[in-house]
């Protein structure tokens, strides 16, 4: 039975870091229904990466089992359990409830990538920053600047002694469905000469002065469908009359069966 029978593992633990390779060989030796404890030690030079924990069967194809964004310290994903001691730059994988399945050969890579769909990896080699500004309509000396999508963080002496750079400290767009994340950051002065161009010295897109962000403007452009609305009010007076109509033949057909 899987209970009695003993689990042959090869963790191997290979790590590709600016063309750096570590090979670390081991046999491990388990029961079923055991769990499997494995350490990924690593060292990088960015600041923002994904940690990825992979499978190789006797069949050789590489199959991917999860990973962990740098800025979250755990996660539970299904059998498998990772944490990581950022200080040390080690990651844990446990393995519960082994099975026949798990008898593989285990590798962990490390890559500055932001974005990752499921087993495939994805680096944005030309990232597109982009600049956003928001004035206050009724208060012109109040504005806001909102820069995303930038590669890597910014340091805060970009900003200008006018403005106030707060950078997040996780990113700012955080798409768990496409499993991609965005470093974000926002200046914003009362000064009325204050542009985002002076905030931010980086290369980025900036919103074109005829089309400001305008809250105002956004409120005038929108404007109501009327033949929308009598069709809505036509299909409500319609369903009013239905009931009605259903009301008074119940009504009738009760007093018919009580005479």
């Amino acid at each position: 039975e899987l209970d009695c029978a003993f689990l042959h593992f090869i963790f191997w633990v290979k790590i590709w870091i600016n063309i750096q390779r570590a090979d670390q060989p081991t046999d491990v030796h388990k029961q079923g229904g055991e769990s499997l404890t494995i350490d990924c030690k690593f060292t990088v030079s960015f600041s923002y990466y994904n940690r990825y924990w992979y499978q190789q069967p006797s069949s050789g194809k590489m199959i991917y089992m999860t990973h962990l964004y740098s800025e979250n310290e755990n996660k539970k994903d299904g059998q498998y359990s990772m944490v990581f001691q950022k200080s040390l730059k080690i990651l844990t994988l446990t393995i519960s409830a082994l099975a026949p399945r798990d008898r593989a050969m285990y590798f962990c890579t490390v890559a500055n990538s932001t974005v990752e769909t499921g087993s495939a990896i994805d680096t944005i080699k030309d990232p597109d920053p982009t600049v956003y500004q928001l004035r206050d309509s009724k208060f012109r000396n109040t504005s806001v600047c909102l820069f995303t999508d930038f590669e890597s963080p910014i340091n805060e002496t970009q900003g200008t002694k006018d403005s106030e750079v707060f950078i997040s400290k996780n990113p700012v767009l955080d798409m768990r469905s496409m499993d991609s994340k965005s470093n974000g950051a926002l200046a914003w002065s009362n000064k009325i000469d204050f542009t985002c161009r002076s905030a931010f010295t980086e290369n980025a897109s900036f919103p074109s002065p005829e089309v400001p962000c305008n809250a105002k403007l956004i409120e005038e452009s929108f404007e109501t469908d009327m033949n929308l609305n009598f069709q809505n009010l036509s299909v409500m007076g319609l369903r009013i009359l239905l009931l009605k109509v259903a009301g008074f033949n119940l009504l009738l057909t009760l007093r018919l069966w009580s005479s």
